[in-house]
Order: C-alpha cells, then structure tokens, then sequence
C-alpha cells in the first residue's frame, strides 16, 4: 500500500548501477580490494532511503537498447560512438543486472520492465499513477526534468551532484525538441542552442514563426522522441504499473543470504544489517 504522507522512491535502476560499477574499476585500478558493486549500490540505495523516509521503493529497468521503441523512429537514436578511452563496462553490467534482479525480488521492493520500453516510460506512468502522492525520482537523466514540471507531487534527485533539481521555467520538452538532445543521439535545428531555445519555448508565436520556415517535420519526430506523455504504449504502461502497485512484495531475510552466498557477493554479509533491514522496514 502506498503512503499518502512519505514518498515513493523510484529508481531508474541501470543509471544507478553505472555509477556503482565505475566505482568498483576505480577502486580495482588503485589496487585495492573493492566489496562487489551491489554492496556499492545498496550503499548508495541506502543514502536514499535515509534523505527520504519513503513508504515504498520501486526498480525500473530499461529495454535492452536495440530494442526501445524509439529506435523505429529514429534508428540512430542513443547510438554512440565507442571512445577508445572509455572502459567497457558492459560485461561487468550485465552481471551485475542478473543480481539485483534476482535479489530484488526478495528485497521489499517492486521491480518494472516492458518490452520496448525505457525506464522513463514507465517512471511518467508510475507518477501520474501516484499523483499526487509524492514521489522522488533517483535518475542522472535530463529527460526526467519534464516529470516535476507537470507533477508538482514529484521531485527529481540527481545523484552526480547529490541535489534535487530545479524545475525550470520553460518547457524544457519544448527547449529539447528545438535544441536536440547530444546525450541521446537527437538532432535539433542547426544554430538553436540553449538560449534561442528557451525563447521560441516561451512565446508560442515565435515559435510558430520559426517553424513556419523550418522543416517541422524535426520538431514533430523530437517531440515523439522526448515527450514521455507521447509514448505510444502509454495506457498499456499505466494499466502495467496499476498492477505492479497491487501486488505484494516479500522480504526473505534467509534467501538474501543464500543468494548473496551464492552469487559472490564480496563484503555483502559484513554489511548486512546495514544495507538490508532499512528495506525491511518498508514491508
């Protein structure tokens, strides 16, 4: 049941555990001997639980990324260049994917995943769900900004600078469909930038100007792309979460051991009270 006083925590899930695998390399590569990433993370889950009090917590999980539906729309999208400078994590986050799964489920916590379907989908549906109940979004992406500007129930933190963010003045939906959006790949007009940006998203008759004479046809498909409220599938996604929210979820203190012991979880049982039983709480 959901609290109508202390907040949902929703965590976009693989953005966090990014942060706790770079964080095991970095320790690996000073020579030291790094406790596995999950403890990391469950460190990190735990800093969270402890700013926000929530009532309840919930795991969103992306699509794999050739799959998302955006890709049909635009099939260049996330795609990256690889970096020769940039480790490859991606072994490392698949092994680590496998185990959060596997011990969620025995964890307290709710855990979502759609085919096609990115994370953010599923968050906008599971917020405009809950409204106005108040939720708290663990996300790095900027695309999550938008939640907050339409729920006023909804705060997004972000963990890299440890700090809530502001919500902006302009519909930063619109900013992005003008501008583009690098992190993901989507291509905005040529010479629009931040600040011309923001000025077409704030007077609808300049804007409908700038596009009279430019091709609309790149605001219309970065609207698709950026907007979450224009996910094709968003009904399926909130009758999804509706019946993810009716659901029991179990704490299993003897299979979390099992589990840990089984997996290898390095310096998990050392830090056991600490990490697990403020989840327990929450059953």
């Amino acid at each position: 049941m959901i609290d109508q006083v202390r907040p949902a925590l929703l965590v976009d899930v693989r953005n966090a555990l990014y942060r706790a695998v770079y964080a095991h390399r970095a320790e690996e590569t000073r020579g030291g001997h790094p406790v596995h990433p999950f403890v990391i993370f469950m460190r990190l889950l735990n800093l969270w639980i402890r700013n926000y009090s929530p009532s309840s917590i919930h795991m969103f999980w992306d699509a794999p990324r050739s799959d998302v539906w955006r890709r049909k729309i635009l099939t260049t999208y996330k795609d990256r260049d690889k970096n020769p400078y940039v480790t490859d994590i991606s072994d490392d986050l698949k092994k680590l994917t496998a185990v959060c799964e596997e011990m969620f489920k025995f964890m307290g916590v709710r855990q979502y995943q759609r085919k096609f379907m990115e994370a953010d989908d599923l968050i906008y549906s599971a917020v405009s769900v809950l409204h106005p109940t108040k939720t708290v979004v663990i996300s790095t992406d900027s695309d999550m900004i938008q939640i907050p500007y339409r729920y006023s129930s909804n705060i997004l933190f972000e963990p890299r600078k440890e700090k809530e963010i502001t919500v902006p003045v302009s519909n930063p939906v619109l900013v992005k469909a003008l501008q583009g959006d690098k992190s993901d790949n989507i291509p905005g007009y040529r010479g629009i930038g931040p600040k011309k940006a923001v000025k077409l998203a704030d007077d609808y008759k300049l804007l409908a100007e700038f596009l009279a004479l430019n091709d609309k046809s790149i605001y219309n498909r970065n609207l698709l792309l950026i907007d979450l409220s224009m996910c094709p599938k968003i009904l399926n996604n909130t009758i999804y979460v509706r019946r993810k929210l009716a659901e029991q979820v179990t704490f299993d203190r003897q299979t979390i051991l099992s589990l840990a012991q089984d997996c290898k979880i390095n310096g998990f049982l050392n830090e056991f009270n600490d990490l697990v039983f403020p989840l327990k709480n929450l059953v």
